[in-house]
């Protein structure tokens, strides 16, 4: 068996897709269970989450791969995915969230996210940074309005 309850996984896409690994491809999630019987077509249970909520699957080894930044992920680095962004614990990463967001408040998340993580002597600056895409933020959207403080 590949996997052991407590990894982190991704949907990933099989030799042989199916609606499900289409539907699910590149959530991320971590394995609750594992029926080690040789004959269990799917062994995995897996609680993904998507769009807020949890979701509980069953799953073939084929059709999961390990989420960037868990142990046994050998592909994680600085680059791609850097330990002070793949801290959450249910395996999101912060350009998950960020993403969704325009810029600024993306940013923001970011450097709220990261701030202590990457170097204790650098939260402040982190603190500070986020403070900034913050208050551009504001002025950008009282602009919009028409409105100031």
């Amino acid at each position: 068996m590949k996997y052991k309850a407590g990894d982190k996984v991704m949907v990933a896409r099989p030799t042989q897709p199916t609606a499900r690994t289409d539907e699910y491809q590149g959530f991320r999630g971590v394995i609750y269970s594992v029926n080690s019987h040789i004959t269990a077509p799917y062994p995995y249970g897996v609680k993904l989450h998507v769009n807020g909520r949890a979701k509980f699957l069953n799953m073939a080894e084929d059709e999961l791969m390990f989420a960037a930044g868990s142990i046994a992920d050998s592909g994680s680095s600085t680059v791609d995915h850097p330990a002070h962004y793949t801290w959450l614990p249910n395996g999101i990463e912060v350009i998950d969230i960020a993403e969704h967001l325009n810029f600024n408040r993306g940013n923001a998340v970011k450097y709220i996210s990261r701030a202590g993580r990457k170097a204790t002597s650098a939260e402040l600056e982190d603190l500070r940074k986020a403070r900034w895409y913050v208050e551009r933020e504001i002025q950008r959207v009282e602009k919009r309005d028409g409105t100031s403080s």
